[in-house]
């Protein structure tokens, strides 16, 4: 299924995998970066499936998880779209189907809004956008507690991880003894550097939280309620039953990004490994309506601007 390499960008090096089958050279690749607590291998049922349409699969454990490196510093919105630039660039000569889950997602779109040229289409799933419904990732204010996490995770990352993801899920029968021991050594390896993350990206979605709440109850601070324009035609995808990054987040989010929103129901907060038949379809179903010609410009009508995939989104996900 992959070939497994180490891959500079920026001066740091990527632990990526890549998918194996027989493709013609000018195959469309599809960048897919994973969230916490796991590292690139959660995407192998999405990959299998991506590379029968004809994708070449890229995907990478983010800077501070697994194999890959994890620096004191560059955690900032800026360095880490500047990275997964260079990472499509080595890639690919022209653009790639970016996909990201959780803070994937939220990288995903640093790297769309900051380096749109080197974007095809963009999906994003389970990943906040300008607010944080904090009474659900109550984890966030914890992790930003100096030492306490980086020595808990050091010490018993496996069935931290282990529990996470079960309180996370609706179908926790994908995940089997092996995942869950990956994933924990994904997050024991470096705790230091994925806790960068909530400690750089979050505490700004944090400050900008609450800015806007204080913009909203003085009418004279208020600013115009619109999208964010993004030059990039972008899915959000989210689990109807997620606990973590609540779904009423979901029409926010796609409001703010200009995007289309695909609710799958009974799947919790890892939609792409509990339903990867159904997230599939959902970045296949971007990625054919989507006519790239050289400017990146969409072509033809946009579809109804929310679907919602119910029991019918796919058999039961198949325990790996």
């Amino acid at each position: 299924m992959w070939s497994e390499e180490q891959v500079e960008v920026g001066g740091v090096r990527l632990h990526v995998r890549t998918s194996t089958a027989t493709l013609p050279d000018d195959a469309p690749v599809a960048l897919l970066l994973h969230g916490w607590p796991q590292d690139g291998s959660c995407w192998e049922p999405v990959a299998t499936r991506l590379e029968t349409a004809g994708y070449r699969v890229v995907a990478p454990d983010l800077k501070g998880f697994g194999r890959s490196d994890a620096p004191r510093r560059g955690y900032d919105a800026a360095t880490l779209a500047d990275e997964i630039s260079q990472l499509i660039r080595w890639a690919t000569p022209g653009k790639a189907l970016l996909v990201g889950h959780d803070w994937g997602g939220a990288l995903a779109l640093a790297t769309a809004f900051r380096h749109p040229g080197r974007v095809q289409a963009l999906v994003t799933a389970s990943s906040p956008f300008r607010q944080i419904d904090l009474t659900a990732a109550w984890h966030i204010p914890l992790f930003n507690v100096p030492l306490a996490p980086q020595l808990v995770f050091k010490i018993a990352g496996t069935p931290l991880t282990k529990a996470t993801i079960r309180y996370a899920s609706e179908n926790t029968e994908v995940f089997d003894d092996e995942a869950y021991a990956r994933y924990g050594a994904a997050v024991r390896a470096a705790p230091r550097g994925w806790l960068a993350y909530y400690r750089t990206l979050s505490r700004g979605a944090v400050i900008d939280w609450s800015i806007r709440r204080i913009r909203r109850r003085a009418s004279f601070l208020r600013p115009p309620d619109g999208p964010h324009r993004l030059r990039v035609p972008t899915t959000v995808v989210w689990g109807g039953r997620d606990r973590v990054t609540p779904v009423h987040l979901a029409t926010r989010v796609a409001h703010d990004l200009d995007a289309e929103l695909e609710v799958i129901e009974d799947v919790g907060h890892f939609v792409h490994e509990e339903a990867p038949q159904a997230f599939t379809d959902a970045v296949l179903r971007l990625a054919t309506r989507v006519d790239f010609d050289e400017d990146g410009g969409v072509a033809g009508p946009r579809p109804e601007r929310t679907r919602t995939l119910g029991d019918d989104h796919a058999a039961r996900p198949e325990p790996r």
